[in-house]
This record gives structure tokens, C-alpha cells and sequence, in this order.
């Protein structure tokens, strides 16, 4: 069922759903009451986010040697730009506020150096191992698809749509034979933003191409409109993230839901806060980014209302970024970065971590973070801890073949 469709006909929007029963608004979904209270929100954040600047490690002698222009102002500095301190190796970026008073109240619990068993730097391949949950290029079927076949049984009974997916189209991570919904927003970007920074880059150095195109994409008139587009990649997540609350608040609503958010390749100008003007909002999207990441997340924990208590929100990537800068100031395709699980019954404040450093020595290839906890642990914690999935069906059902990866402990409140 796809429910954007309808959506777009019958003209609602975010706000009209956050304020309307799911069920009435689609009357003609199959939704129907689940004994679960249990509710989980996959928020993948595709394109490789830089984990070094999602959770600096503000404390490392070799940050400012390695990252130059990508590193913010250390935390309690006064600067305009602080990072938002957690411990005394980690701080937050400085455009995730609300990540931060989450922290301190104990409901974000934050993974760094955690990376899928994927070792390669191609997107879709690495998107395609976090959506199956494993290597094997045969299983065609998504985690979360295989997660909605072995929920408890009062959690299944009765119910056609338990899974959601909300982004552009259904990822693989729900697809296969048990059903699920799909809502998109009525308005999608027509060129993909990393389209336009690849475009950018081209031209930046071009003393002929570089000011006609700049002042093309400006003036929105690169495919009906590139302004519109630019800001489309990003400002979708806050309505999807307001929609997601509508549903799951939701009695008779669905019990999973994805949310896609796109575009986080950062090739160039990742952290020029300087470039980012209402004409021009794709340079240096890094910072504009992680306000709307911020923003979507206080929307989706307002919308739930009391519902976050029983929430748990996972929000990863498929891989992290180089360890150094690039010459266009920005970052190439890496392997660790960082995971966050967000949540009422989350026993979060802290960051875990095996941090190795980044001496040389301690990178992989001499290039990337080290990965040193497969972020499947976390994920397996949350299903078993949280959702009440059986560990003989996480380790042969839901994440076949990864038996040596062992569910973190203690991520959620007893």
C-alpha cells in the first residue's frame, strides 16, 4: 500500500496529520489494534555521515592537525561555534542541541567507531549490507521485514501494516513478505543534491563555468528550480518526522517506522557555515543538515507525546568519513562513524565506545576511523531488550551469520 499517493490526493500535510487520528485520515489502511506498546523508529541518514563531526572527539591531541576547517569550537570556549561537551573525550556537534538536552536527561545513548561488516566505500553497496542486516547478497529481504515476522505474538495478531516506511520509497530494510505501508512526502526534489555538489565541485575551479553555474543554481533555474531543490533534500525530514509521530502515537498505528534522510555526502565545503545564505543553502550543508536533524527530532519527540516512553529511536548511517580533510575541505567515503539510540526507556547520558585514537597506527588503511563494535550490536540490544524479539531468532532470523556479534547490555532502563 502506498499511502503518499492518497496523501497527495486528498491533499493533507504534515500538520493536518499531526493533528488528525492516522486512521481516519486513511481510512482505507489495514491498521488494527496491537497488543504491543512497543514502538521502534529507524532513522537512516544516508550518503556516509562524518562521525568525527557528529560526535567530535573534542579531547583528541590530533583533531585539529587532522581536520583543520571541519573542527568547531571546543566545548565551555565561549565561541559562537561550541561543540556541546559529553564526557571528557566526546562532545556533540554544535547544531544538535536538543541531541544535547537528550543526553543530560538521559534518553540518547551515543556508539562511536561503530561501522557494518561492509569494508568497501560504494553507497549503494554499503546502504544495501545496512538494509539486509548482512553481507550475503542472496538474502533479499530487509531486517526490519524479518523483525516484523518474529515480533511476539500479540504484537502480530491481527494486523496487516505494523511496518511503516516514510522517505521517498519503501527501503530494502522492510521489504519482503510480511506487509508494510509507505508514506512520502507530495513534494520530492527532482535532482538529488549530491547531483548538485558533485556539479559544484566540477565547476567550482572552472574560471568560465564556475560563476554561471553558481548563479544558475541561485537564481532556480537548473530543472524548474535548483533552490527549491537544494533546500527540498533536507527540509522534508522535520514533516516526515512529524508524520512518523502522527502514526505510531497511534493506537490502531503502526509499531516500526523509517524514516529516510538523504543527501550526507560532504565531498566539499562540508563545514563553511560562512556559504550558507537563503540564496545559496548547499555549501557547507553540513551545519543546515544538522538543524534539520535537530529540529526533526524534537518534532517527532513532541508529536509522540507520551508514546516516547515506550519509543525507541536507532539513527545510523552506512558508513563514516575519511579521517582527514580533503582538498575541497570536506571528506571522502570512510568505514567507522557514529550511531545514536534515542528513547524515554533509553538508559543513555553516555557514550559507548572503544576508542583507539587517530595516530596513524590506529587508523584503518591509514585513512579511516577504525571500526570496533559492529553497529548491529546495537541494533540487536534494542530488538531484544526493547521490542522482546527472542535471541534465537536475532541471531538466525533477523541477523543470520553474525552470531560472534553480541547484543550490547544494559542500553534500555529495567
Amino acid at each position: 500500500m502506498n499511502i503518499s499517493r492518497r496523501a497527495a490526493l486528498l491533499g493533507i500535510s504534515a500538520s493536518t496529520l499531526a493533528g488528525a487520528c492516522a486512521s481516519r485520515a486513511f481510512p482505507d489502511m489495514a491498521f488494527a489494534d496491537a497488543a504491543t506498546d512497543k514502538r521502534l523508529v529507524a532513522i537512516f541518514l544516508r550518503g556516509g555521515v562524518d562521525g568525527l563531526s557528529l560526535v567530535p572527539p573534542y579531547a583528541e591531541p590530533k583533531l585539529k592537525a587532522l581536520r583543520g576547517p571541519l573542527v568547531d569550537d571546543m566545548p565551555g570556549s565561549g565561541g559562537p561555534n561550541a561543540m556541546h561537551k559529553l564526557d571528557g573525550m566526546f562532545a556533540l556537534n554544535p547544531d544538535l542541541p536538543y541531541f544535547h538536552e537528550m543526553f543530560l536527561s538521559g534518553e540518547l545513548l551515543v556508539l562511536h567507531s561503530a561501522a557494518s561488516p561492509y569494508r568497501e566505500r560504494s553507497h549503494f553497496d554499503a546502504q544495501d549490507v545496512i538494509d539486509r542486516g548482512t553481507t550475503d547478497r542472496g538474502l533479499r529481504q530487509g531486517w526490519l521485514n524479518r523483525v516484523v515476522g518474529r515480533l511476539p505474538d500479540g504484537g502480530r495478531k491481527a494486523r496487516a501494516d505494523l511496518a511503516l516506511g516514510i522517505g521517498p520509497t519503501l527501503p530494502l530494510s522492510l521489504r519482503g513478505p510480511e506487509p508494510a505501508g509507505s508514506w512520502s512526502p507530495p513534494v520530492q526534489s527532482t535532482i538529488e543534491g549530491d547531483t548538485f555538489e558533485r556539479l559544484t565541485g566540477l565547476y567550482r575551479n572552472d574560471a568560465n563555468l564556475s560563476a554561471p553555474f553558481l548563479n544558475a543554481v541561485s537564481a532556480g533555474k537548473m530543472s524548474g528550480g535548483a533552490n527549491s531543490a537544494m533546500g527540498s533534500a533536507e527540509s522534508p525530514f522535520e514533516e516526515m518526522a512529524t508524520v512518523a509521530a502522527a502514526f505510531l502515537r497511534e493506537k490502531a498505528g503502526p509499531r516500526i517506522v523509517t524514516i529516510d534522510f538523504g543527501n550526507w555526502d560532504s565531498h566539499s565545503d562540508q563545514n563553511a557555515r560562512e556559504l550558507i545564505t537563503p540564496q545559496n543553502q548547499w555549501p557547507g550543508r553540513y551545519p543546515s543538515f544538522y538543524r534539520k536533524l535537530n529540529s526533526g527530532m524534537r518534532a517527532l519527540k513532541t508529536g509522540l507525546g507520551s508514546t516516547w516512553q515506550d519509543t525507541a529511536v536507532l539513527i545510523f548511517t552506512e558508513f563514516g568519513r575519511t579521517v582527514r580533510v580533503n582538498g575541497t575541505n570536506g571528506t571522502d567515503h570512510g568505514t567507522a562513524g557514529a550511531a545514536m539510540l534515542a528513547g524515554g526507556a533509553v538508559a543513555g547520558g553516555r557514550v559507548i565506545s572503544d576508542w583507539r585514537g587517530l595516530a596513524p597506527r590506529d587508523l584503518l588503511d591509514d585513512r579511516d576511523l577504525y571500526p570496533t563494535t559492529d553497529v548491529r550490536a546495537l541494533f540487536k540490544a534494542t530488538l531484544r531488550e526493547h521490542m522482546g524479539l527472542l535471541d534465537t531468532d536475532i541471531e538466525m532470523t533477523v541477523f543470520p551469520q553474525s552470531a560472534s556479534i553480541g547484543a550490547l547490555e544494559g542500553v534500555f532502563r529495567t
